[in-house]
This record gives C-alpha cells, structure tokens and sequence, in this order.
C-alpha cells in the first residue's frame, strides 16, 4: 500500500479512467451501423420550432449556474491544496500533472471527433443530426461556427461545462493527494482528515449530479423540434427513451468517476490510520457522536450513487 501513501502525481489521472473503459467498452459493443440506424431514425420528423429557443435559455442558464459551481468548487479544492503542508515542489508537480490531465482530456474530447467513436457519435453526433434536419434557423444557429472558426454552438455547450468539470475534477485530486499526505505527516490527525474527505465527496457528488441533471437537460433540449400532434408525439416518446439511456449511461459513468476519483485516497488514509474509516468516523464512545459517525456513513453511501439516482430520477421527468 505504499505507492497510495505517496504524492504520486499519476493518482490525478484515476478520476479520468471511467470515461475511457466506457469509450472503450461502447467502441467494441456498438457497431458504428447500428449508430447511423439510430440518428437516422431520430432525425424523422424534425422541424424548426419556437418552443426551441425556450428550451436554449433554460439550458444556457443552468449551464451559467453549473459553471459558477466548477469555479466555486475550484476555489475550494485550491485553497485546501495551497494550504497543504506539501513541499513547494510536490506543489508544483501536481499542479503541472492536473493541468496535463486537463488538457489531455480536453484534446480527447475535441479528437474523438476526429477519431469517430461511437461514444462521440452516440452522444454527440446524434443530435447534431437532428440538428442538421430541422433546417434554419435552428440548423445554421447550432451547427453554424461561432467566435472560433469551426467551433459552433451546439460545440460550445458541451466544450465549456465538460472544461470546467475536468478542471475540478483534477483539483479534487490534488487535494485528496493533500489531505493523504496530511495523515502521513501526523496520524493523529487522521479522524480531522476523514472529515474532510466526506466533505470533498459530498461537493464533488453535488457537482456530478449537476453534470447528470445538465447532460439530462441537453439530451431532452431537442424533442422540441418535433412539434405538436399524434405523430409529433410518439417521436417525442421514442426520442426521450434514447435520451434516458444515454443519460443513464453518464450517470452510470459519474458514479464510477467519484469512485475512482476518491478510492485511492481513502485506502491511502486507512493504510497510514491502521483502521477502518468507519472506525474513524465513530472512533468517539459518546453514544451521539457514536451516531453522527453513522450518519457520515450514510452521508457517504448516498453521495456515492447520487449522480447515477439523478438520472434515473430524470427519466420520470
């Protein structure tokens, strides 16, 4: 265990490991036919709408608030690893590693276009279909290359909050490596250092069920563009069952990010307490404190799964 007590900078990139097995696994388990099926089917019965431009100030605006959490929990998660006691060089090589791994995820993100997987197309390339089929305004609007040459709108909003939550994704990481290397220096303050573990994976689950409720919003933006009537309905139905699995699908992924993301740090801090994080939770024999130490467990068990019960809460939307 002692590779998980270190401030090894490679523990930055275990937050990123769940998108890539799921680019991984979906390239190998979806045919790229069955994918052009899917958009083509999609792509039935579209039209431009005004009901759209609604939706577009609805989404724009939860994206405003989603961007101010990243920067929020940026700040948190900053200051916490700028306080840490880690020597001025560790510092800077963490730093250097999270802001690799953010730019490398970002380059992915940009080249999996490139790259045409089915991730991309699924997620991505479906709805610009649509997009394309509804015709103007919508089509030139979303499609259409905005301040960046070849960089549209309908780009844009999923660029910009997809950059602020890998951003604090890797800062998150940074300060669990600080908060590992806390209880290396002083095992005494091991109980002080679960605390403020619990306290990191309650905000970055808040922030991964704003990304679930942001993807959900997003995905559904489009059924707009069906229009009223039977017909325009049952398109309506059979979209929104495509939209509720690929936001399962990313909540499903969310999960096993925070659980990637935080897994090595926990063992890191129960290796160098020599006990189990329950016990240090409800380390105190003062029977309320016994029972705070059970709520900080339920606490943590309901954070772990919250982005995956937020998109399944979305599918009853």
């Amino acid at each position: 265990m002692r590779w998980l007590t270190q401030d090894s900078a490679w523990v930055i990139l275990t937050g990123l490991i769940p998108v890539a097995l799921a680019c991984a696994v979906i390239e190998i388990l979806v045919a790229p036919e069955l994918v052009d099926l899917l958009a083509r089917d999609l792509a039935q019965g579209v039209a431009s709408s005004p009901p759209y431009v609604e939706g577009v100030i609805f989404v724009s605006t939860l994206t405003i608030c989603y961007l101010s959490l990243c920067i929020a929990l940026l700040g948190y998660y900053c200051a916490g690893f700028a306080r840490s006691a880690l020597p001025r060089s560790a510092k800077l090589r963490l730093v250097s590693a999270g802001i690799a791994g953010w730019f490398a995820f970002l380059c992915l993100l940009i080249g999996s276009s490139q790259l045409d997987l089915q991730i991309y197309s699924i997620a991505y390339g479906s709805i610009l279909a649509i997009y394309q089929q509804a015709g103007d305004p919508v089509a030139g609007a979303m499609t259409g290359a905005v301040a960046i040459p070849g960089v549209s709108r309908h780009l844009l909003s999923v660029f910009l909050p997809t950059a602020g939550g890998v951003a604090a994704v890797c800062a998150a990481s940074c300060h669990g490596i600080a908060l590992v290397d806390k209880a290396r220096t002083d095992h005494a303050k091991a109980k002080e250092v679960v605390d403020d573990l619990v306290r990191s994976i309650v905000a970055m689950s808040g922030l991964l069920v704003g990304s679930t409720l942001l993807i959900a919003l997003y995905l559904r933006l489009p059924a707009r563009l069906y229009g009223v009537g039977e017909i325009a309905d049952q398109r309506v139905s059979a979209y929104l069952d495509f939209a509720n699995a690929v936001t399962i699908l990313w909540g499903t992924i969310l999960v096993l990010t925070l659980a990637a993301l935080y897994l090595p740090h926990a063992l890191a801090v129960r290796s160098l307490a020599g006990v189990s994080l329950g016990q240090i939770l409800t380390a105190s024999e003062e029977k309320a404190s016994s029972r705070w130490g059970s709520l900080k467990k339920l606490e943590v068990a309901v954070a772990a799964v919250a982005p995956l019960l937020a998109a399944l809460a979305t599918t009853f939307a």
